[in-house]
């Protein structure tokens, strides 16, 4: 990288607000890492109470479903490879960002449950998600929970989720990148 290309991606994001960025490989130490080291940041920038706790909830989320449903990295056996941002939007709100590899054949499955969040009240989700609590964990091949990780988000964001999925390049039959942000 020419360290022209670094400034401008520095003034970026600085511009953006971001608080704090990661970009590579993902493991449980990882994310621990990450969860204390955006504690010591969110201290730094006064956010406190409610708000820290569900921006911190949705940061791990994100960063969990990451490094449970991502597909290991093209050249890396066995590692989950992931990046996130949490920064700063307004004077009060902040937004998490996380970009992870998915099974191109998973896109139709993550578009049918976003899609549906995305126009829900929060009422409605609310609702969906204490009824998803009642239902026994999934028992489908691909989740691993209790289907509630993307109800969580819709629950802790002040706006809709945004997400897209786009092919990664050399690999359209079998990888998209899938990125989703909320808004706390």
């Amino acid at each position: 990288m020419h360290i022209d290309v670094f400034s401008v991606f520095r003034n970026s994001a600085d511009f953006s607000g971001v608080l704090f960025y990661y970009n590579g490989p993902l493991s449980q130490n990882v994310i621990a890492t990450m969860g204390e080291t955006l504690r010591h940041r969110l201290g730094c920038a006064d956010a406190g109470g409610p708000k820290a706790r569900r921006l911190f909830s949705s940061f791990i989320e994100m960063a969990q479903n990451a490094l449970h449903y991502s597909p290991d990295a093209p050249g890396y056996p066995g590692e989950k490879v992931g990046a996130l941002a949490v920064g700063r939007c307004g004077s009060s709100d902040y937004y998490i960002v996380c970009g992870n590899l998915v099974h191109r054949d998973q896109t139709q499955r993550i578009r049918e449950r976003i899609e549906p969040l995305r126009s829900m009240t929060v009422e409605e989700i609310r609702r969906a998600y204490r009824e998803q609590l009642k239902q026994e964990p999934a028992s489908d091949e691909v989740s691993k929970g209790a289907g509630l990780g993307f109800l969580t988000l819709a629950r802790d964001a002040t706006e809709p989720i945004e997400y897209s999925l786009i092919d990664m390049p050399g690999h359209e039959d079998d990888l998209a990148y899938f990125y989703i942000q909320a808004t706390v």
